[in-house]
């Protein structure tokens, strides 16, 4: 009784009609079995506690990174998933029952797409029309009798709703490449976190097993290398709507995450491009469309799969899952016809069927459609995304009559369905809870052995049921599904092998794939660059906010010079007349801290940063992520005012503090990565590309403020020792005695230095040594003369000398040694590229990517 009270105070059903089916509660508004555990802890948790685990989630999933692709406009790109603090609740007994049917289901699609893709009964014996398949755009002749293994698929989803009478159906078929998984692992993985006692007592059926049969089904796939086959996981190119996804589950099941510029077919076999060389692959995990699998014999215009791809396939050298050409059962014009299928192949009714569906290519469900305009829902016959579903009803007279004319003229490109009503179930709101439309997608493995039913789904809540029925990755709220037992569940397994399992040891990195090593290489550089960048504007606002007159400081002149070439502000700030331009430089240097218009500017260069960053995530470790994403949220967040162009306007003690949380920020990636990474080749390249852009940024800094004349030096040489973070070091050496011979000898000519330029040149010519020296297309003999040609220039440089002033008052001498270095380190930077990088898709710049 206490605790229907309080339930009654905390979960508002009053948004129920009588027609609903409610999941936590039955008609006569008892608490269901199943969700008494869960009803009597949230109740005994209260509202403040509900908001505060509620808030853990959202910052989990914020630190964590997880996103959706929501636009391809890039301010919106990616937006922050969303999951309830309430699960989704449904019990052991029933779920079995449904996965029973799930099995079933699956194992009628799979025979199929078999049937489709070879003898075609069911288009002979007139159960499926010939026309449906024909008129399909996504059907090609390619993939007929394409796939000779037994099986063809392997992973599938289903997407389920619960009608108001209790009774679920399918709304959906998923057998391409379904997406979703790895967002429902990172949701158990979270509400776990969150609420571990409940899930506890709940006895919640675990995950983990699930991953590790599937784990074990794609290395069983191998036909070759059976004892350590690679198994690669294939994405689209960054950007996409599955890039969250595809890094998490290639990292949590420990599989290479590959583009199709990864790959490449040799002699009928699909290989990896790595610094050692080609790599054979035996298994195919793909997550790209079927027809942009192969360029060459299916869409010429894709970027996203590999030539000759199907060849590979045809010489069974490599599996590929699910096999190309799975898409042809997920198409939703095929729904009417599966419960004939079914008692065709099996001999017996369908257990688990979708709602109601006609395809109006069909004469027969065209004239039944046609009678029930108004109580049916349309939707693309071919394909099960794109929008949502169109309702005549809703639309207006003229949308309507356009609509018509275009059923009319082809009607082959619809179905229409009846509409389900869709469960209800408790969803936290903020303020309360309250029951929501939901829909579930369920996963399923196929493998030799039968059908394993992953024990849980993505659920998806919301007002809308039509919003429903889009993809998961389209923004709706969604929640952890627990699949409640009365009795304990098995001991948690996981994905470590176990104790008897033979493993070879090995050290090495000549596996890197060449695109992650591009990526490692432009994460060093660009993050070397924002400090670079942070570090010269955090000493000038500093000046500049100092109880001098600012205008007048020689070394002011000279910092925002370095700004300017650096691509911080104008430029007009670095060509004279200088001083007249000082004046403006108070209001818009803080400015330029937040100035994403800037190409190479602070926010632009931290946003290249991060994408390099998602681009390795599964080679980084999951702090790495968080102290980018961080220090990106940080730098960039609004300060609730504008200027009169509408940009964020910012003072310089609020700029001053941003760079320097910055700074701290970066310092601890770059400690992060130098201590999580092994000496490999991605160790090598992400500090190659660090070590590179540090020594041209000393270059450019020593070139704008010691090299031009001065009558006052000492200023302008504190500037550059507090710039390059080697002021403790200097008076740690020579008191407060500054003197230009010595600065120069500390950041040009001191080997021991991490912040010389000296330092750096050796520190790249030791990294060559580590690298591939097989041939390439560039000599590496080239690439080691023109190190060894500015090791030899910087270390025969005297500090003595190059302290001398000539006559016109300049470093001369120091001056030609800069200038000579800054232009052989791009000559350098472009033989990495040819020599190691050259076969990659896009080419990056300091000022973005680019094709």
């Amino acid at each position: 009784m206490n605790t229907t009270l309080q339930s009654n105070s905390l979960w508002n059903d009053s948004a129920l009609n009588a027609q609903d089916y409610y999941e936590r509660c039955d008609a006569a508004g008892a608490v269901r079995p199943h969700w008494a555990t869960v009803t009597e802890e949230i109740d005994r948790l209260g509202l403040p506690e509900l908001r505060d685990r509620s808030a853990a989630i959202e910052r989990f999933c914020r630190e964590n990174g997880v996103t959706f692709h929501a636009s391809e406009t890039p301010d919106e790109s990616n937006r922050p998933w969303k999951l309830s603090v309430v699960p989704f609740v449904i019990g052991a007994a029933e779920w079995e029952t449904l996965s029973t049917a799930l099995a079933g289901r699956t194992r009628l699609l799979e025979t199929v797409l078999a049937d489709l893709l070879g003898p075609q009964r069911l288009i002979r014996e007139g159960i499926v029309p010939g026309e449906l398949l024909w008129a399909n755009p996504s059907f090609k002749r390619t993939y007929h009798n394409l796939e000779t293994s037994q099986q063809h698929l392997h992973i599938t989803a289903t997407d389920l709703a619960r009608d108001a009478d209790g009774v679920w159906h399918v709304t959906g078929d998923r057998t391409r490449a379904p997406s979703g998984l790895g967002y429902l692992l990172e949701n158990r993985i979270i509400t776990s976190r969150v609420l571990p006692t409940l899930i506890r007592r709940s006895n919640t059926l675990r995950l983990a097993s699930f991953f590790e049969s599937l784990k074990d089904h794609l290395y069983s796939l191998a036909t070759t290398h059976r004892d350590d086959p690679r198994v690669v996981l294939l994405t689209p190119p960054s950007g996409s709507y599955r890039e969250f996804e595809d890094n998490y589950l290639a990292r949590y099941l420990g599989l290479t995450l590959v583009q199709g510029s990864d790959l490449a077919v040799r002699t009928g076999e699909l290989n990896l491009k790595t610094l050692g060389g080609l790599q054979p692959i035996q298994v195919l995990w793909r997550h790209v469309s079927d027809r942009r699998c192969d360029p060459l014999e299916l869409d010429p215009a894709s970027g996203e799969g590999v030539t000759g791809l199907l060849r590979c396939v045809r010489r069974r050298s490599v599996a590929v899952v699910n096999t190309i050409g799975s898409v042809l059962v997920q198409t939703p014009a095929l729904l009417p016809y599966l419960d004939k299928a079914h008692q065709f192949f099996f001999g017996d009714e369908l257990k688990l069927t979708a709602a109601p569906t006609y395809w109006c290519g069909d004469p027969n469900h065209r004239s039944y459609v046609m009678e029930h305009l108004d109580s049916l829902n349309f939707r693309n016959a071919f394909a099960v995304s794109g929008g949502s579903a169109i309702v005549l009803s809703e639309l207006s007279p003229p949308d309507r009559e356009a609509f018509l004319q275009r059923l009319s003229a082809k009607p082959s490109d619809y179905v229409a369905q009846e509409r389900l009503q869709f469960s209800k179930t408790p969803v936290w709101t903020g303020k309360q809870i309250e029951p929501q439309k939901t829909t579930l997608r369920s996963f399923q493995l196929l493998t030799g052995d039968g059908v394993t039913v992953l024990p849980g789904a993505l659920a998806r809540v919301g007002y809308d049921q039509l919003e429903l029925s889009r993809s998961p990755i389209s923004g709706q709220m969604t929640q952890d599904c627990w699949v409640t037992s009365d009795v304990p569940v098995d001991e948690h397994k996981t994905l470590l092998p176990d104790s008897e399992t033979v493993i070879r040891l090995r050290r090495g990195g000549d596996e890197l794939p060449s695109r992650v090593a591009e990526h490692l290489y432009w994460l060093g550089r660009y993050a070397e660059r924002a400090e670079a960048i942070s570090r010269v504007m955090r000493t000038t606002l500093a000046r500049i906010a100092g109880e001098e007159h600012w205008d007048t400081l020689a070394e002011v002149q000279r910092l925002v010079r370095t700004l300017a070439s650096m691509g911080q502000i104008e430029p007009g700030f670095a060509v004279e007349p200088f001083v007249a331009n000082l004046p403006h430089v108070e209001q818009n240097l803080p400015l330029s801290v937040l100035d994403r218009g800037q190409p190479r500017g602070l926010v632009r260069t931290l946003e290249s940063v991060m994408h390099n960053t998602i681009a390795v995530r599964g080679r980084l470790s999951s702090e790495a992520y968080r102290i980018v994403h961080r220090a990106t949220a940080e730098l960039t967040q609004s300060t609730g005012a504008t200027t009169p162009s509408g940009a964020n306007s910012i003072g310089i003690g609020e700029a001053i503090e941003r760079v320097d949380r910055l700074i701290v920020d970066l310092l601890a990636l770059a400690g992060l990565t130098n201590e999580s990474l092994v000496r490999t080749h991605a160790w090598q390249f992400l500090e190659l590309g660090r070590r590179l852009e540090r020594a041209e940024h000393l270059c450019e800094l020593l070139t704008a403020t010691l090299c031009p004349p001065t009558d006052n030096g000492k200023p302008v040489c504190e500037a550059v020792l507090e710039v390059t973070d080697s002021i403790v070091t200097y008076r740690s050496r020579y008191k407060n005695l500054v003197r230009l011979a010595p600065v120069i000898d500390l950041l040009v000519t001191d080997e021991t230095n991490p912040r010389s330029l000296r330092f750096q040149l050796d520190h790249i010519a030791t990294l060559f040594q580590k690298l591939p020296s097989t041939e390439g297309p560039v000599g590496l003999d080239a690439i080691k003369r023109i190190v060894l040609d500015l090791q030899y220039r910087i270390t025969t440089a005297d500090p003595i000398e190059l302290s001398q002033t000539s006559e016109d008052g300049t470093l001369e001498q120091l001056q030609s040694v800069l200038e000579h270095v800054a232009a052989d380190l791009p000559r350098l930077a472009e033989g990495i590229n040819a020599r190691y990088l050259i076969h990659t898709e896009s080419r990056q710049f300091l000022t973005g990517t680019g094709r």
